[in-house]
């Protein structure tokens, strides 16, 4: 493993750099500073380090390079403009797809990713029928992405985890008074958040649950 985590670290900087140069072209209503492809860069890279280190370029660090890469760039339009790009989800719903046959594991198979995405893209869209102020279609979609590349019931732990990441912060802005309770907080970086923290460390996460 020695140059494995240079060569993800090197790869995920790149593909960072390449989708905080793309996300402009969704970006409407606030402008990207011209520092921002550098920091989705090294948060992208890290990230992709901490993968290789548990899977060094394995099937399964091959199917979730470009997941993370998604779900970073998407949390980036989301911040700017509260937008999941569709492009960026049929990117990720494609791109699951063919990695299911090109890079497959034997911990997921094409049932639990085809359940995964059916069960996040249900679960959210009863949310925004529910809410539709707190919710957008694009969060949905998102869901749909997550759960095709976590696979069930994986997809439970990333939204489980994205709404208490996302409550907690709201509720440590709104006592701070950051926000009000008329502001609007994207979820589109929260449920980024939860899956990523799902496939980092979903397994130990799971172990602790049922030790403690």
């Amino acid at each position: 493993m020695t140059w494995q985590v240079p060569a993800a670290l090197a790869l995920g900087a790149a593909l960072g750099y390449g989708g905080g140069r793309l996300a402009p072209r969704w970006i409407v209503e606030k402008p990207m500073r011209s520092w921002e492809p550098y920091v989705l860069s090294a948060i992208n890279g890290g990230l992709m380090a901490l993968l290789a280190m548990a899977h060094p370029l394995d099937a399964y660090f091959w199917q979730h390079l470009i997941f993370i890469s998604v779900l970073t760039t998407a949390s980036l339009v989301d911040l700017h403009d509260r937008i999941i790009p569709n492009e960026l989800v049929l990117f990720g719903l494609a791109a699951g797809g063919a990695l299911l046959l090109l890079a497959p594991y034997p911990d997921k198979t094409w049932l639990q990713a085809l359940i995964g995405a059916g069960a996040g893209f249900g679960f959210m869209l009863v949310l925004a029928l529910i809410a539709p102020a707190g919710m957008g279609l694009g969060d949905v979609k998102l869901a749909a992405v997550i759960g095709l590349f976590l696979g069930f019931p994986w997809v439970g732990m990333g939204l489980v985890l994205a709404f208490l990441s996302g409550g907690l912060l709201s509720a440590v802005l709104l006592i701070a008074r950051v926000v009000g309770r008329k502001n609007h907080i994207p979820f589109g970086p929260w449920l980024a958040l939860g899956a990523i923290l799902t496939i980092l460390y979903g397994a130990r996460i799971w172990s602790w649950y049922w030790t403690y």
